[in-house]
């Protein structure tokens, strides 16, 4: 009997597990990949065009950073089922047994999560002399990712606070939209007769989460060094003077990434 359950109870987990629902990334229609991306790329050319033009930003070097748009959905299902049973005995005449198997009685929990993400890079001074954006963008799209999303405006004013102190400077602007559906029902269905009662209970709901990031690092002035090497016997009499492009690592980019998927985890 022991050896019996000890195979019984594996072959109920991989069965409940064949079972097991895990949702699809959302498609197009809920989630508008090129029109969002499109929207924001917009919406950031134009800011930095502006800032670029007006004379008092010069300090943000609008054509000096490194731009990240993420798209990072992710998907849940939960489906949960329970049933139980009330029954009575006549043992004599004078006597009754009642026994139940509820509150909650036997339950089963299906939970299923996908999530993706995706980044796209650009560098805003090639954005900005970027032909073939079409702006506005010619993907129409009811998603609220895809609408005005407020990221220029808020890079501008962004720029527009460098002139409290000629001491301050821009560092790693951030920017980020969330929206989250969900959906939900619940039942429950109870049969009594003079033996007893039947219970059963069912539920689920369906989450679709999807963020929006957007985040900047700037891209380091190049530097340039002169390097004099000590003259051969045939130039004893000249100075060898060569120039060096020096160009920080973007490093920095990196960094940048893992504090994001940093800030995602704590606020789950």
């Amino acid at each position: 009997m022991t050896a019996c359950r000890g195979v019984f109870a594996p072959l109920v987990v991989a069965c409940l597990g064949a079972c097991a629902v895990v949702p699809e990334i959302p498609p197009d229609f809920a989630l508008p990949v090129r029109a969002i991306v499109a929207q924001t790329a917009c919406e950031l050319r134009d800011a930095f065009i502006a800032i670029d033009a007006t004379p008092e930003f010069k300090r943000f070097k609008a054509k000096q950073w490194q731009v990240n748009i993420t798209l990072l959905p992710r998907a849940e299902v939960d489906l949960n089922a329970g049933g139980g049973l009330t029954r009575r005995t006549l043992n004599n005449p004078l006597r009754f047994t009642t026994w139940a198997l509820n509150g909650p009685g036997v339950q089963l929990d299906d939970k299923g999560i996908r999530s993706s993400g995706i980044t796209y890079s650009f560098v805003s001074g090639k954005l900005m002399t970027d032909r073939t954006l079409i702006c506005p963008p010619d993907y129409p799209s009811i998603h609220v990712l895809a609408q005005h999303l407020g990221v220029g405006r808020w890079l501008f004013r962004s720029a527009e606070t460098l002139l409290v102190a000629s001491s301050l400077s821009a560092d790693k602007p951030n920017y980020n939209s969330e929206i989250t559906i969900r959906f939900s029902a619940n039942g429950t269905y109870t049969f009594m007769f003079p033996a007893g009662t039947d219970l059963a209970s069912f539920g689920g709901s369906y989450s679709l989460d999807e963020q929006l990031n957007i985040s900047m690092v700037p891209i380091a002035d190049k530097e340039t060094l002169e390097v004099t090497s000590l003259p051969n016997s045939q130039q004893y009499t000249k100075r060898v003077t060569s120039r060096v492009f020096v160009v920080a690592p973007e490093v920095r980019q990196d960094l940048q990434g893992i504090e994001t998927a940093i800030r995602r985890l704590q606020a789950q």
